[in-house]
């Protein structure tokens, strides 16, 4: 296996050796997804081999298809940033936790997610800049 060729994948997400830039495409690329489909972004924490992302919804989709949405678009982006079109960046499932009180709410967006080893994003800090024609 080369490179990157871990058959985990990434942001669910591992890949066995980071790829320089890969996590602002994972910040950048949540961002955009989020936002052309009436989902709220509230934050991403990345690190290394995979991302975390909090993600809500107005009209209660089901999360597996909000998941599965965000994981190929996702691909599609990374596959861009690369050159490496068609591969699997990502594993099977995914966290399925609800957030479900104010309290858990506050601890993902101000601690957890920020204490991964990677980049943190929120509303109201810049996105990550990353190469025209990804998205």
């Amino acid at each position: 296996m080369g490179d990157g060729d871990d058959p985990r994948g990434v942001a669910g997400v591992g890949y066995r050796r980071p790829i320089p830039g890969l996590q602002r495409v994972l910040i950048c690329g949540g961002y955009d997804v989020c936002s052309r489909r009436n989902l709220r972004l509230h934050a991403v924490g990345t690190d290394p081999t995979h991302g975390h992302y909090l993600v809500s919804d107005k009209d209660f989709l089901d999360w597996e298809l909000v998941r599965d949405k965000l994981k190929n678009l996702l691909s599609l982006f990374l596959g861009r940033a690369t050159g490496n079109a068609g591969r699997r960046w990502f594993s099977d499932g995914a966290s399925r936790k609800r957030v479900e009180t104010q309290s858990h709410f506050d601890h993902l967006v101000n601690s957890y997610l920020p204490d991964q080893c990677g980049i943190f994003w929120k509303p109201g800090v810049m996105l990550p800049e990353i190469p025209d024609g990804i998205l």
